[in-house]
């Protein structure tokens, strides 16, 4: 349960422009968000029931609470990117303390169903849930882990070039060469977001076989999501701090590189998205549609 929260991961949301795709997805979101619940153990008919009901009130709350705050994030996020002068650190800081604001935000709601309901896991529940966990972490472990580090390294740099392209539109072959010579001079960290993950997620799976309660899986679930680097070891935490760092001087750099006519393309994206949110949200729809048939 941990997101980075640098300003591509951001960014990483508006990949996939285009407003048909956005709504599309949304309206299906209930579908998918109990179909990835469903995928972790074999639920009794009782949990799916009380896990549908739970979604369909979360997805009610998300629709009316959290979608204003998305479109004011990204509101915000298209001033900077259409601001005279460069993006500083301090806008970089901004962006990060208010998306790991959204992140809390969009994980709270969700804390007291999750612990009721893990609170209600037989041994056979929650021996196939620890049997999952394993197995997704030995597939990404596979899958970003595997090779030298300078081989992880290049592969991540490639990433952060395809992931900016799709963002601001084509780059020119300066403007990749600079940002993979930038993104190879990040330290990786991935192994200690994991490794994190992995000692967070054996914590739950103690709590579940001594059957803790509800309140200690909660309290568990709480800390991961508002404080995650307190768990951390001292080894983990300077590695995370040294990379998000440099993470922050590297979009400030990069952003110093596009050009007038990528801006304008990043824009295009991010307002399709504040366009998208206002229609799917009921209390701004109405707004929406009165603005577009002015136009």
């Amino acid at each position: 349960m941990n997101i980075h929260k640098s300003l591509f991961v951001i960014l990483a949301l508006l990949c996939c422009s285009g407003c048909s795709t956005v709504s599309l997805g949304y309206n299906y979101a209930d579908w998918l968000l109990r179909y990835w619940i469903n995928g972790y153990t074999s639920f009794s008919s009782q949990q799916k029931d009380e896990i549908h009901l739970e979604v369909a009130d979360y997805m009610r709350w998300h629709r009316r609470q959290a979608l204003p705050e998305y479109n004011a994030f990204l509101q915000d996020l298209n001033g900077l990117v259409n601001q005279d002068g460069v993006l500083t650190a301090g806008d970089i800081t901004h962006l990060r303390t208010e998306s790991a604001r959204l992140y809390q935000l969009t994980l709270a709601p969700m804390i007291l169903p999750a612990a009721h309901l893990m609170s209600t896991l037989d041994s056979r529940q929650i021996a196939e849930l620890a049997d999952t966990l394993a197995y997704r972490n030995s597939k990404q472990r596979k899958h970003i882990l595997q090779g030298s580090e300078q081989e992880l390294l290049e592969m991540r740099a490639v990433r952060h070039v395809d992931l900016v392209e799709k963002l601001v539109g084509r780059l020119s072959a300066e403007q990749e060469e600079k940002i993979k010579a930038m993104s190879l001079r990040i330290p990786f960290a991935t192994r200690y977001y994991i490794e994190q993950r992995e000692a967070k997620q054996a914590r739950l799976i103690a709590l579940l076989n001594n059957h803790a309660g509800e309140n200690k899986i909660a309290a568990l679930l709480r800390q991961w999501i508002d404080t995650p680097e307190a768990d951390r070891s001292a080894q983990q935490q300077l590695a995370i701090i040294a990379y998000e760092s440099t993470m922050n001087d590297m979009t400030v750099r990069i952003f110093e590189l596009l050009t007038t006519r990528q801006k304008q393309h990043l824009s295009k994206i991010i307002v399709s998205y504040i366009d998208d949110f206002q229609k799917l949200n009921p209390a701004t729809s109405s707004a929406f549609y009165e603005q577009t048939s002015e136009k």
